[in-house]
C-alpha cells in the first residue's frame, strides 16, 4: 500500500532524465575526453616529430606546443565539468536517501524499506561509479598534461 509519503520518495521522470545524463557524463565523456586528448596529443607529436622514418630533435613546427596544451587544457576543462555533473547527481541521491532514512526514522509503523529507497540506492550506486570514474579521468588528464610539460617535445619518450 503506497502512502504519499512513498509517493514524495520516488523520483520523477525528469529527475531521472538529470541523473541519467549526470552519470552518462561521468561513465563516458570524462573517459571519451581524456582518450580524444591522448589520441590529438599523439597525433600530434607524431606528425610534428617524425620526419618520415629519422625522428627530429626538435618539433617540426614551431607552436606544438599550443596545439598539444590547447587540447589538454579543453579535455580537462570538459572532464571537471562530466565529474562535477557526475558528483552532483550522486549527492543529490544521497540527499534524497537521507530524506528517505529520516522519515522512516519519524515513522514507526513502516520497518520494511520501499521499494523507492530501493530504487535510490541502486541509482546512488551507479552515481558513485559515475563521479569516481570521472574523478579518477580528471586526475589522469592531469598526470598527462605533467607529462607534457616535464618531457622535451620529439625526445626519445615520444
Amino acid at each position: 500500500m503506497e502512502t504519499s509519503v512513498a509517493g514524495a520518495e520516488r523520483l520523477t521522470e525528469a529527475e531521472k532524465r538529470r541523473l541519467a545524463w549526470c552519470a552518462g557524463a561521468g561513465f563516458f565523456l570524462s573517459p571519451g575526453a581524456w582518450l580524444l586528448q591522448v589520441i590529438v596529443s599523439e597525433t600530434i607529436s607524431a606528425q610534428t616529430c617524425d620526419a618520415v622514418t629519422t625522428p627530429l630533435s626538435a618539433p617540426g613546427v614551431s607552436y606544438l606546443h599550443v596545439w598539444l596544451y590547447g587540447a589538454s587544457i579543453a579535455a580537462l576543462m570538459i572532464s571537471i565539468v562530466c565529474a562535477a555533473l557526475a558528483t552532483y547527481g550522486f549527492l543529490l541521491l544521497q540527499r534524497r536517501q537521507e530524506r528517505i532514512k529520516e522519515r522512516r526514522k519519524n515513522d514507526v509503523s513502516r520497518e520494511q524499506s520501499s521499494q523507492a529507497e530501493d530504487e535510490i540506492g541502486r541509482k546512488r550506486f551507479i552515481a558513485l561509479c559515475s563521479a569516481l570514474i570521472g574523478c579518477g579521468f580528471v586526475v589522469g588528464l592531469l598526470f598527462t598534461i605533467l607529462a607534457e610539460v616535464f618531457l622535451v617535445s620529439c625526445s626519445q619518450w615520444h
